[in-house]
This record gives structure tokens, sequence and C-alpha cells, in this order.
């Protein structure tokens, strides 16, 4: 009995003190992202995107109309058509990030909510990573529902890291998490990203569902990707008075 007793002691010893399985590295979970999502070669091929389908505001239960032009290397703009209260846009030129609410003035974004601007519309974002931040860290691993996620701790120049989370089986990104100094203060935005399809031999996302900050909650599905289209820097521009 004794001999039973040391010798199960032994073997919770050895669990304890043998060594944990070894993440992946960092750079190793983001080149599989870039070859899950199509690979270099695809991807360099992109020079703008349009995206168009519909976004519902989750705590009002309004639905509008929702599209989203992408310039390379790092133009944006977006725009968010709902009967209920009109036409809302945001755009960034390369230099100038704006938003601009129905009936009024388009209004200039500094800080935090810029620094998030300038990090998130490098275009095409999977190779233009190590533009938006300057380290990247595997933290460990997370369940989100029913999928196993690496988390990729990703720090940029200024500011606050963002954590990605990747699928380990499929390889393609699946959530984001930030938290964003803006005007009202500190807010965690959390993005999810699924029901990827393909598009000229590239696979996007075509539910991007944001559940945080709740108060802002919204979910978009994407009807429609059209890339390399003709898109000219004006369009990015912020709106004159």
């Amino acid at each position: 009995m004794r001999l039973e007793i040391a010798a199960g002691i032994l073997v919770a010893l050895s669990l304890l003190t043998s060594p944990a399985a070894e993440l992946p590295p960092a750079q190793e979970i983001i080149q599989r992202y870039i070859d899950a999502t199509g690979g270099r070669a695809a991807l360099e091929k992109l020079k703008t995107r349009v995206m168009s389908g519909k976004i519902e505001v989750l705590t009002m239960n309004v639905g509008g109309k929702f599209e989203v032009r992408a310039k390379a290397p790092n133009k944006q703009t977006s725009k968010m058509e709902f009967e209920a209260f009109g036409l809302m846009r945001e755009g960034f030129d390369g230099t100038v990030a704006w938003t601009q609410a129905p009936g009024q003035s388009a209004r200039v974004k500094s800080g935090g909510e810029l620094a998030r601007v300038q990090r998130t519309t490098w275009f095409p974002r999977e190779l233009r990573l190590s533009d938006a931040y300057a380290r990247f860290e595997t933290k460990g691993a997370a369940k989100i529902g029913t999928q196993d996620t690496w988390v990729v701790e990703a720090t940029p120049t200024a500011g606050k890291p963002d954590k990605l989370h990747f699928d380990q089986k499929t390889g393609l990104l699946v959530r984001e998490v930030s938290l964003v100094d803006t005007p009202i203060g500190a807010l965690t935005f959390e993005i999810e990203l699924s029901d990827y399809r393909e598009f000229d031999g590239v696979k996007v996302p075509c539910s991007v569902r944001v559940p945080k900050p709740a108060e802002m909650g919204f979910q978009i599905k994407i009807d429609d990707v059209k890339h390399n289209v003709e898109l000219a820097d004006s369009e990015f521009l912020k709106p004159k008075e």
C-alpha cells in the first residue's frame, strides 16, 4: 500500500514539474493566417476592395444598408444608411480620420480613436499587420464557443495592445479585442469574425459582429465583395463643411 501511495505521489510530482506544451510563435500563427486567407501571392494582387451588405444595431433592433471601401495601402471609408435616422459615414485618407453622424458636420478623430483607425485600415490587412503593430507575442490558448484559438497580443508603437484570436484548426482570425480611449472614456471593443467566403482567391469574413461595447453593438452581413475597383483618393477625404 505504501509503495502504491509513493508511486502516485511521484506521478503527480512529475506532472507538476514537466514543462508545459510549447506555444507556437506569433509569427508562425500570422503566417498561417496569411496562408489560410489565400496566400501572399493572391493577397498582393488586391489594390482595392468594395464590400456591401446589411447592418443591424443590436440594442435598437434597427437595420440598414452598409458599405465599406478600402484602397491600398491604408485608405478606407464606410457608410451606414438607416431609414430610422439617416446616413452615418466614417473615413480615413491615410492621415486624417473622420466620422459624420446624421445631420452633423464631420468630426476629426484624435488620440486613441485615431490610433485605432491607423492600425485597422491597412489593406490588405493580412499582409500589413507588421505595419499596424510593433510587437507580437503568443499569450496562450482560449476557447470561443466550440473553437480553440491561439491568442496573440499585438502591441502598437503607441497605445494599449490588442488581443487577436486565431482559430487553431483553420488558422483564420475569429476575434479581436481592443481597449480604446474615446471622447466618452475608455471602451473595450470586441469584434467577432465568421462565415469566411472566397472572392477572387481570397477568403473574406462575411459576418462581423461587435457585441462590445454593448451600447454600440452591431452586426454586419456582407452580401457582395468586389476587388480592384477603381477608387479615387478624393472618396476618402473628410467632407467639406
